[in-house]
């Protein structure tokens, strides 16, 4: 079959595709066909070196959607399907996922939608329950022009949305309908927010998020870290919580995987429903080098999907 290979970390360059094996399915496991495959920015990350990569040479990527063709239970065989595998393995014309992490495409979403979607939409919504938002709260979503930004504005609709995005991108939100929009990549962006802010879903991270601090509500504001575009974590100790009555919460572990797998299913059907999806570009799998490079920029808005 054809895959993507990638033999060491580097430059969008060092993603090739290959002819390979095909994938052998353990027990528990669930062998695919794949139609559609996510580019999360993640996987940038760990393709440039960022972040680990795991045992090299191997098939790249974790998110595809398609059909199963094989499976312990018959009756998954033919479904259309949406899954996740950490163990990577997803840009190829076959994946091979866990089942606990297949998930079923709703009627009337195709596969790009789906794969678009199921892990985005799943984050934001985990993250929204997870902070237990009140309606008529303010709330700052950073990187709002992204794939799980725009899931979060979506999902917390009830609230007041202030929505960061780089540099001449605010056109990219207007759909989100944001109280307020801010360039993230002016250096100043904080000082421009208002006070008053009872939630951060924070994605950039970085020794400046303390200056955050002082614009939320003291006594009840939360801060749910969930990504670090900038490189770096949050330089937030006890010390600067404590006196103002705010919480931080860290959405990784195995906690944070548990959340997002219970929260995909309504993703899906919410997505499926009408909730509109967030896709960037689609690129064939040939062109994997510009779809990595393409969400390296950070110049679009949405998912970035591969086709086998």
């Amino acid at each position: 079959m054809r895959a993507v290979l990638m033999r060491e970390q580097g430059g969008p360059e060092v993603l090739k595709v290959e002819e390979v094996p095909v994938p052998e399915r353990k027990t528990g496991e669930v062998l695919i066909r794949t139609e559609a495959i996510g580019v999360p920015y993640y996987e940038i990350q760990q393709r440039s070196g960022a972040l680990p990569a795991g045992e090299l040479p191997a098939v790249f990527g974790h998110e595809a959607a398609g059909t199963v063709v094989e499976a312990d239970d018959a009756a998954l065989v033919g479904r259309r399907v949406v899954a996740m595998s950490m163990a990577g393995g997803a840009y190829a014309e076959l994946f091979v996922a866990p089942r606990e992490d297949t998930f079923p495409i709703p009627d009337g979403l195709d596969a790009v939608n789906a794969v678009a979607a199921a892990v985005p939409a799943s984050i934001a919504l985990a993250l929204v329950r997870t902070a237990k938002l009140a309606k008529g709260e303010t709330v700052l979503i950073e990187a709002g022009g992204g794939a799980i930004g725009g899931y979060l504005a979506r999902f917390a609709a009830d609230q007041r949305i202030i929505v960061t995005t780089g540099a001449g991108k605010a056109a990219s939100v207007e759909h989100l309908n944001p109280d307020l929009v801010l360039d993230h990549d002016d250096p100043g962006w904080r000082a421009k927010l208002p006070d008053g802010i009872d939630v951060v879903f924070a994605a950039i991270g970085g020794p400046e998020t303390t200056e955050l601090l002082d614009r939320m509500t003291p006594g009840r504001g939360r801060i749910l870290v969930y990504g670090l575009l900038s490189g770096a974590l949050p330089s937030i100790t006890a010390a600067d919580l404590l006196p103002r009555g705010l919480t931080m919460t860290g959405f990784g572990g195995m906690g944070f995987i548990a959340a997002v797998r219970a929260a995909r299913p309504l993703a899906l059907d919410r997505v499926a429903g009408g909730l509109r999806t967030a896709i960037d570009r689609t690129y064939p799998l040939d062109e994997v080098a510009k779809a990595h490079q393409r969400v390296e920029s950070r110049e679009g808005s949405g998912k970035v999907v591969l086709l086998p």
